[in-house]
């Protein structure tokens, strides 16, 4: 979301090189360093050969956020930003049923080799969750989409708050194994198939206007303003 403002403000070579400082250290960081020897200590606890060795582990997510930041200030440099408001809430739902449907057939149609291709964990969650979620934080930065979240209609608020709770409730009984009373039928499979997208929608645009509704007030309240003081910004 802040991408598009942060090259506006900082120009090209600037930006990248910010973001390979960033990004890149952090990445550089864990893998050659914190992770080796962590792995380190694990072996030699266990009774292992101690053998050094790169290691990725949860870093691996801010290396495709580079990859995908990387790529948008190339694109950026020759492509006229898109200019579009932001859709009805109803109609973002309808997106994320149709990320549901890609995040689906990726699940059952790449081979499992495949899933983890340059180090992306699960390319279902890459095709279904991260680029169009990346791509729609950057036309939203652009188009200044946080005002229509703010601006949302009550009846549109309480409509994603009681979808984003139908979910939490949803995917509770599927990983507790009580709707498993469907002959040869893995609930937990299929839903895990389905759920994330369609659930991340309505999710992420409820949690933003609760913030805005009650933590983002003037002044700040002492939660909110130590962890903007925490955050990572731009």
């Amino acid at each position: 979301y802040f991408c598009p403002k942060s090259m506006g403000r900082k120009g090209f070579r600037r930006f990248v090189e910010d973001k390979l400082v960033r990004l890149g250290g952090g990445f550089l960081l864990y893998s050659l360093l914190l992770g080796p020897i962590m792995n380190l200590y694990c072996f030699a606890y266990s009774g292992y050969p101690i053998t050094y060795r790169f290691y990725t582990g949860p870093t691996w997510f801010i290396l495709w956020l580079l990859n995908f930041t990387m790529i948008y200030a190339v694109i950026a440099q020759f492509a006229a930003p898109v200019k579009m408001n932001m859709p009805h809430p109803v109609i973002l739902l309808l997106f994320g049923a149709f990320l549901s449907a890609a995040f689906y057939g990726v699940s059952v149609g790449v081979p499992p080799e495949w899933m983890s291709f340059g180090n992306m964990v699960q390319w279902r969650y890459g095709i279904g969750l991260y680029i169009p979620f990346f791509t729609a934080g950057i036309v939203a930065g652009r188009n200044d989409w946080m005002k229509s979240v703010e601006e949302m209609e009550t009846w549109c608020v309480w409509m994603l708050r009681t979808i984003t709770v139908g979910f939490w409730i949803l995917i509770f009984c599927t990983v507790g194994g009580w709707l498993s009373f469907i002959p040869n039928f893995n609930v937990f499979m299929t839903a895990n198939s389905l759920i994330p997208p369609v659930f991340a929608v309505p999710m992420t645009l409820a949690l933003i206007q609760l913030f805005h509704q009650y933590f983002n007030g003037t002044p700040p309240s002492k939660i909110a303003k130590n962890g903007g003081a925490a955050a990572y910004t731009v």
